[in-house]
């Protein structure tokens, strides 16, 4: 994906007479947009076949919306992040679909739904929005915006999921995508914490020593 995107910003450079600098942008904008569309494609045909499309679809953009505003951490490699969300959304998309959406009337559904938001709420206020290397935040301004982006979409996240609970009370599709939206909103967040940030790290280093042992 790296590859393709440093090769297209090259192009798109040479013939608008951009500098480094400026291609530089062109490539990161082209790399983030190939991630996307390559993520949104393996999670919708691996959705279609474990007969979760809708459901991985919606974990996947619950991470990716709030992300844009709450930062988090990332994998080493473009692969890797890829390959780690496509997993997430596939595999909880079919826990909450297949295994628990059956369980959980709308009692139970309320009682993950609080502590869930609550502890989302309290993390982004206290850790968010966490920047990268590649992409640094240094005006104070731009963080508070984008805390108060991240809040903004926790609210409508909120105000959807709440939406399902009654309904899901007669229809089990509904307690499937509230679900969904709990187990996106999880991740995300998960990922905005020292814990996930520490095991993004450690699954980093094992596929690091994995692969240098595969090469001797």
């Amino acid at each position: 994906m790296e590859k393709l995107a440093k090769r297209l910003a090259n192009r798109i450079a040479v013939s608008l007479h951009y500098d480094d600098e400026k291609e530089k942008v062109v490539a990161y904008g082209l790399i983030a947009l190939i991630q996307v569309l390559v993520t949104v494609l393996c999670v919708f045909f691996i959705g279609l076949i474990i007969k979760t499309p809708i459901e991985s679809l919606i974990i996947c953009f619950t991470v990716s919306i709030l992300r844009k505003y709450s930062g988090g951490a990332h994998a080493g490699s473009i692969f890797k992040c890829t390959l780690i969300a496509v997993i997430y959304c596939t595999v909880f998309a079919f826990i909450g679909k297949h295994l628990l959406s059956d369980v959980f009337k709308w009692q139970g559904m309320l009682a993950i739904l609080v502590p869930v938001f609550s502890g989302a709420f309290y993390v982004v206020y206290k850790a968010a929005p966490v920047d990268s290397p590649n992409k640094p935040i240094k005006s104070s301004a731009k963080r508070t915006k984008m805390r108060r982006g991240a809040f903004i979409v926790l609210v409508i996240y909120l105000v959807i999921s709440l939406a399902f609970v009654p309904l899901g009370s007669k229809n089990v599709v509904y307690r499937s995508l509230c679900l969904s939206i709990l187990f996106g909103v999880l991740w995300q967040v998960f990922t905005l914490t020292k814990v996930g940030s520490n095991l993004l790290i450690k699954v980093e280093r094992a596929t690091i020593s994995k692969e240098r042992r595969l090469e001797q």
